[in-house]
């Protein structure tokens, strides 16, 4: 413990004394090269200046210790040694790189200090070094600029007006550029630049270290800020100091990037690219240039590959530079792969036996099943094996929601293991259906209403026969009918529009426009008598079949003859009908008995062969407290999370969503869109104690959430948490939904060994 602790103390640890343990001291890419190193790769000598170390240079005057000096000037002559080069030296100078340490979404190299140690005298001992005084006074000139716009905010722009026509660099437009910049940084600065290397080094930690020193960027580098300022705090990030590298001067130099699998397919070998510095005498570009030129260092980069993708499991990126025949990795991270190479990749590392196959579903994420379902609507064969592997752990089963018979061909195409919600508000409510319904409610009769049923009864077998030839031998949760009274009306104002103009009309008296009048009159009254003050919370659901229990009746009717008709066909049907919104238990043993004396009815000797069940849609939170009572009389639970989440929060989703739901402010206020995400806090309490009061009285009870908010791998995590038996969501959600229950399983699995082996640990 005295060794870790010391370790953590570090400000500076010098790269050949990393490990891959010490991510959070050194920074991911520290981390990350002290392990290539360790293991033989050519890798830039250098070391790190710790989160600790880096956070004195992040202060307002930004003084160190004694000791902290000592420890960056020790590190520096280590690399001194290394390369018989002298930091500050006129003959001889070390140049160093000096970048940030911890990755981030984008590549921000641009971000770096390169060529740190130059200076008025350096920049000839670097000249005679590399031959070439125009390119070292240009190397000077950049670490001008870089250092302008990193440690004082400086618009590249204003270096670029000073520097004027880019296409001629020679040594007297280079120097006259140099001082011009080096009066720009003293201007606007108000600090000449340093010409001691030792305070350039230093400013150089620091403007990496907090990067959100630089202010003013180009374009393209607010971008890449701006995306990484969001992701946490870079104050005091570890910095990375390296020997400088050269790819751009002298020959058998280059750079280049290569992955050791084709980012946007996935395939086999490695792909990138390369650029021979300006010495070279060959004008190709690409890497076949360097597998001929370079056959050595071209099979040191396919090892490289090799060696870290078993290391990581991962398709690699990695940054090179060829200095003088020398081979050096500057920076390796995993490539941003497309949906298709995530997948290719993912399989082919199983089949490699690089990583397991529960690996493999884990690094699954949405976009990927996304994409992959575009022109392809069934998936293509990577994402069709991974659902067979998800298939075979998961332990949720994931059902379907519809609408149209037609979606439950679609849900079986998708993997579907049943209905878990058929809507059939949506059914009736078509435009060639909605006309009966209305005319339904609006009769004055009980024989006018069943004959408008009539019309109806035919449209709704046809439908769940469609559904039931579907789903042979997979469970049908019919919810019956849902919708608020008021959406099944006409529209009160459409109506006396209409009495205005036939009212307005000088033959009105003629008798047909009469009768017309008269009928609409009687529409108008009845619509008035319907109306409601606050409809959502009205009659609707079971409680509209108080009203008109007709429509239930003409329903349940459907549903049993088309059941007949499905056995008789030889199908398996296995209907399960759904009451909506209960509240109370006694709402559900009506609902119940109504569903038992209609089955006994219609089914007659076929009932032994429906074995029908009979359900609670949890919609109300009065309904989830009492969940120990509603059991007694349901076979089911499913828990309707839009309508809980509304009646939980007191607001509706239409008009929150519209008008006050934070969606994208500041991240301490903010909160997930809960129609989006399951409000695991609030709903989810709710849901997690009617399963448990539900099972008290019926250990077995069927429980499952529908509504597509629950197709996010937090929400199905918690499903299983909860021993839920499925989730049923959209078709388009079922392969995701698939997989993301097999990633629930496989967390769960993990933890609980993790958590055992914890405690064999405690007791030992």
């Amino acid at each position: 413990m005295a060794d870790g602790s010391a370790v953590m103390t570090k400000r500076v640890v010098l790269l050949e004394e990393g490990t891959a343990e010490m991510k959070g001291l050194m920074g991911s890419k520290g981390a990350g090269l002290a392990v290539l190193l360790q293991a033989g790769w050519p890798v830039p000598a250098g070391f790190i200046v710790t989160r600790e170390g880096c956070r004195a240079f992040c202060t307002r005057l930004g003084h160190l210790s004694t000791e902290e000096v000592q420890e960056i000037g020790s590190a520096v002559r280590h690399l001194e040694g290394q390369t018989g080069k002298f930091f500050g030296d006129a003959l001889a100078p070390l140049l160093l790189a000096v970048r940030s340490s911890e990755a981030s979404p984008h590549d921000m190299e641009s971000l770096a200090l390169l060529h740190v140690g130059l200076n008025d005298v350096t920049v000839e001992g670097f000249a005679r070094q590399t031959n070439d005084r125009q390119y070292a006074l240009n190397c000077y000139r950049i670490l001008l600029q870089d250092y302008g716009q990193l440690v004082h905010g400086i618009s590249y722009s204003l270096f670029e007006e000073k520097l004027g026509d880019f296409s001629i660099l020679d040594e007297a437009k280079l120097e006259f550029a140099i001082a011009e910049y080096k009066q720009l940084i003293e201007d606007i600065g108000f600090h000449p630049f340093p010409q001691d290397v030792q305070l350039q080094l230093k400013e150089a930690i620091r403007a990496v270290s907090h990067t959100q020193r630089a202010p003013r960027l180009n374009s393209q580098q607010e971008l890449l800020l701006q995306s990484t300022r969001h992701s946490g705090d870079h104050q005091g990030a570890p910095a990375l100091i390296q020997v400088m590298v050269n790819g751009e001067q002298g020959e058998r130099s280059g750079s280049g990037t290569v992955y050791s699998r084709h980012p946007g397919t996935g395939e086999r070998g490695m792909t990138g690219e390369y650029s021979a510095s300006a010495f070279s005498q060959s004008q190709d570009e690409g890497l076949d240039q360097l597998r001929r030129e370079e056959p050595g260092l071209y099979g040191l980069l396919l090892d490289a590959c090799s060696y870290l993708e078993r290391y990581m499991g991962k398709v690699q990126k990695i940054q090179f530079i060829i200095d003088s025949g020398e081979l050096y990795l500057l920076h390796v991270s995993p490539a941003c792969l497309s949906a298709k190479a995530a997948l290719q990749s993912t399989i082919d590392f199983v089949h490699e036996g690089v990583i397991t196959k529960a690996d493999a579903l884990l690094r699954i994420e949405p976009w990927h099943v996304t994409e992959m379902l575009k022109g392809f609507s069934s998936g293509t064969p990577e994402l069709q094996l991974l659902l067979e592997w998800s298939d075979e752990i998961k332990e949720l089963t994931i059902l379907s929601n519809i609408d149209h018979p037609q979606d439950a061909m679609t849900s079986r195409l998708l993997g579907a293991e049943g209905i878990g919600l058929c809507l059939t508000e949506h059914m009736l409510m078509s435009a060639s259906r909605l006309p009966f319904v209305q005319k339904m409610i609006l009769a004055d009769s009980e024989s006018e209403r069943r004959r408008g049923l009539e019309r109806l009864l035919p449209m709704q077998q046809s439908d769940f026969e469609q559904i039931f030839e579907a789903m042979d031998g997979y469970p049908v949760t019919i919810r019956l009918l849902d919708s608020p009274l008021h959406e099944l009306l006409p529209d009160l104002g459409v109506l006396e529009k209409r009495r205005e103009w036939l009212q307005a009309e000088e033959w009105q008296e003629q008798k047909d426009h009469q009768i017309e009048l008269e009928e609409l009159e009687r529409v108008i009254r009845r619509v008035s008598e319907l109306h409601e003050h606050n409809p959502t919370l009205g009659q609707q659901a079971c409680r509209l079949s108080t009203v008109f229990p007709e429509i239930v009746d003409m329903q349940l009717e459907a549903i049993f003859r088309a059941a007949v008709k499905g056995i008789r066909q030889g199908w398996w049907v296995r209907p399960e009908i759904m009451i909506p919104q209960i509240g109370h238990v006694h709402e559900l043993q009506v609902m119940r008995d109504l569903v038992d004396h209609v089955a006994d009815q219609v089914l007659g000797d076929e009932k032994r062969h429906c074995l029908y069940r009979v359900g609670a849609m949890i919609e109300a939170p009065r309904a989830a407290l009492t969940a120990t009572h509603i059991a007694r009389q349901a076979d089911f639970f499913s828990f309707g999370t839009d309508e809980l989440t509304e009646m939980t929060f007191g607001y509706s989703r239409h008009e929150s969503e519209k008008r006050f739901i934070q969606l994208d402010t500041d991240s301490r206020t903010a909160m997930n869109n809960p129609f989006h995400v399951l409000d695991i806090e609030g709903v989810g309490q709710l849901i997690e104690m009617a399963v448990v009061q539900g099972r008290i009285r019926k250990p077995h009870l069927k429980t499952g959430i529908c509504r597509e908010n629950v197709v996010d791998l937090e929400s199905i995590t918690f499903c299983h948490r909860i021993g839920m038996d499925y989730v049923s969501c959209l078709p388009a959600q079922i392969p995701y939904a698939r997989i993301a229950a097999a990633q629930a399983a496989i967390k769960a699995q993990r933890e609980g060994a993790n958590t055992q082996n914890a405690d064999i640990s405690t007791i030992a």
